[in-house]
């Protein structure tokens, strides 16, 4: 059975099986019913006859009225009454009594040779309803003539000359005419065979629901996939199902009623089908558990959620930023019209000194408004770093007047020690440059005169091994002074800045052209992923060039041997991040807060040559290009990211 729910074969052949069986019961339960409607199973069918019989009785009657009101309206018997003739037999108006008595008295015969006994199965006899003689007959009983059923309605004739009889049509029926009467045929086969009917009945419901379960059970199964899949078919949502389904029924819905029985078959044909096919996909859908999630009502419900979270936000982020006076005034206004409203609803009037008070008050805390937007301003403009104006405090009162001196006497506070700072910053740097340029002019000196006796050949060879250890601490102190000049300068921001636009594929290019090699020799591997799409950076070349050749000096001393050094860039619509990734030979035991800092480096040992000025100076070259120098530690994996704006 598992096999065959994946089969397309199976699924197919069930739902068509489905669909017949259905209609096999609905045939066969219409036969039931229309047993158990007859008391088929309570009297053995004589009901159902007794009812036939009254049928073609009652049809008989009417069809003797109709043909004998017809000939004696022919015959202007009756009285202004020519309903059901033909204008080609109605009387002359020059007719005379005579021709009419003579018309009258053919009547009868008339009648008889109307229905005569070979066409009909019932005998038919109209009688005076007072007297009971018997005015007109087709033909008369003899004593073997046994009518299985009879029937009488009684009938109202206006004559011509103004009196009123009543005729009572008898009709007897002697034989069950079955010629042409498919429903006589079909009762009798259905009393023929009741046992046979509850059967299929039975049977083809069996066959329908096991169908119709197989169906469902084979639901989203299909060959070649594991669990359940939904095909297109199975993905339409569920609620766009029903309401196809509805609106073929609404259409439909007259064809039910007033359309042939052709057009109600073909009508019931199609949405059979239809109903089947839906709930197939529902059941796909309910394993699959995509009902709701894919539901066309679920989605429009998302769609107004986001759109009134959306509004919300919107109707948030314009209270935050509505000014405080205009808040307040919302507010009071609201609460002043809200007053008024319960005013008039408790005594149906609003007193003048009511709306007076309610105008006073809505002014005193318009004014308390105000001078609570003037130390908001004043506080925002401090915690913004603005120091350049102070609080206006004449409009101010009371309490709002002393707090908004103090946030003066803050700003003055503030503005002194800037001051102060920017002094001994300037001091500093001063002092940092005056006492590099000192120390350069004789550390010149000695690395010249290194280098003359590194040319002369000296004995012993200590003195030569003293003579290098010389060359290459110069070299350091002289380092360590070029940094320390170049720190000073990119703090204090002394340095020239040409920001121009710059290809970042290019700069990659230059990366791998100018550093490569360099990290090769200290077994390391590049590897650079450029950007996949164009894209430029504003930035100064030269200051650029300096913070990534620091950034791989500290790769070269501190990343572990015979690893990958990666170089990424990531854009989005403002900026450009280009990060540098590595890992670390030693343990990072140290905040990358404090990796920033001067003269500190990662090792805490400090067996490795270098100032600890590299990141420092990278992080103030970057800064000077309206940029971002970020550091992140993660186990031993060492990351730098520099982000700049696009161009």
């Amino acid at each position: 059975m598992k096999r065959l729910l994946n089969k397309t074969w199976a699924k197919l052949t069930a739902f068509f099986l489905t669909i017949i069986f259905a209609a096999m019961t609905v045939l066969a339960g219409v036969g039931v019913g229309f047993l158990v409607n007859y008391n088929v199973f309570l009297d053995g069918g004589t009901y159902l006859r007794e009812e036939l019989y009254e049928s073609q009785c009652s049809d008989a009657i009417y069809s003797a009225y109709y043909y004998l009101r017809d000939l004696m309206v022919n015959a202007g018997a009756l009285a202004d009454d020519t309903s059901g003739t033909d204008d080609s037999t109605t009387p002359d108006a020059d007719t005379t009594p005579e021709e009419l008595q003579q018309v009258t008295n053919d009547l009868p015969g008339a009648f008889a040779s109307g229905f005569p006994r070979e066409d009909t199965a019932c005998h038919l006899a109209v009688a005076n309803k007072d007297t009971g003689e018997i005015t007109f007959e087709n033909f008369e009983l003899t004593d073997s003539d046994k009518p299985l059923y009879s029937a009488q309605e009684t009938f109202s004739f206006t004559f011509a000359d103004g009196h009123t009889e009543e005729f009572a049509i008898i009709a007897d029926l002697l034989r069950a005419d079955t010629t042409d009467n498919s429903f006589y045929l079909v009762s009798e086969w259905l009393l023929a065979h009741t046992g046979l009917t509850v059967f299929l009945a039975a049977l083809f419901l069996l066959l329908t629901l096991f169908c119709f379960c197989f169906s469902m059970a084979s639901a989203g199964h299909w060959a070649g996939h594991e669990g359940i899949h939904l095909t297109w078919l199975d993905k339409i949502p569920v609620d766009l199902w029903l309401l196809a389904l509805v609106c073929a029924f609404f259409i439909g819905w007259d064809t039910l009623f007033y359309y042939t029985v052709e057009t109600q078959v073909l009508f019931v044909s199609l949405m059979v089908p239809l109903i089947l096919l839906f709930l197939c996909v529902f059941a796909a859908q309910c394993k699959a558990g995509t009902v709701l999630r894919c539901s066309l009502t679920a989605r429009i419900l998302r769609l107004l959620w986001r759109i009134l979270r959306a509004v919300g936000r919107g109707l948030r982020r314009t209270a935050v930023a509505l000014p405080l006076i205009w808040k307040t005034a919302l507010v009071t206004a609201a609460l002043f019209f809200l007053e008024m409203l319960l005013v008039l609803v408790g005594y149906g009037s609003v007193d003048g000194i009511f709306v007076a008070m309610k105008l006073v008050e809505f002014l005193a805390i318009l004014y308390i408004a105000l001078n609570l937007r003037i130390l908001q301003k004043g506080g925002e403009k401090l915690a913004a770093g603005d120091l350049s104006q102070s609080i206006d405090t004449k409009p101010l009162i009371g309490d709002f007047k002393r707090y908004g001196q103090r946030m003066n006497d803050l700003r003055t506070g503030m503005e002194r020690a800037v001051q102060e700072q920017t002094k001994a910053e300037r001091m500093k740097t001063e002092l940092i440059t005056n006492v590099s340029h000192d120390i350069k002019t004789p550390l010149t000196s000695i690395v010249n005169y290194v280098d003359l006796l590194q040319k002369v050949d000296v004995q012993p060879e200590t003195a030569r091994e003293y003579i290098a250890v010389l060359d290459r601490q110069s070299r350091r102190l002289k380092k360590l002074t070029e940094d320390l000049v170049e720190a000073s300068k990119a703090s204090s921001g002394a340095l020239p800045v040409e920001l121009q636009p710059t290809d970042v594929a290019v700069l990659f290019d230059q990366i791998v052209g100018e550093y490569q090699e360099r990290l090769a020799d200290c077994h390391l591997t590049l590897v650079a992923r450029p950007p996949e799409k164009p894209v430029s950076v504003r930035a100064d070349g030269k200051l650029l060039s300096r913070v990534m050749d620091n950034l791989v000096s500290n790769i070269c001393k501190y990343a572990l041997e015979d690893t990958r050094v990666y170089v990424v860039a990531s854009s989005d619509a403002e900026t450009v991040t280009i990060s540098f990734k590595n890992v670390s030979r030693a343990e990072l035991n140290i905040s990358p807060d404090e990796l920033m800092e001067r003269f500190v480096r990662g090792d805490a040992s400090r067996h490795t040559e270098g100032s600890g000025l590299g990141l420092s100076i990278a992080g103030s070259l970057v800064r000077l290009m309206n940029g971002t120098f970020a550091l992140s530690i993660d186990g031993d994996l060492f990351r730098a990211d520099i982000t700049l704006p696009r161009a």
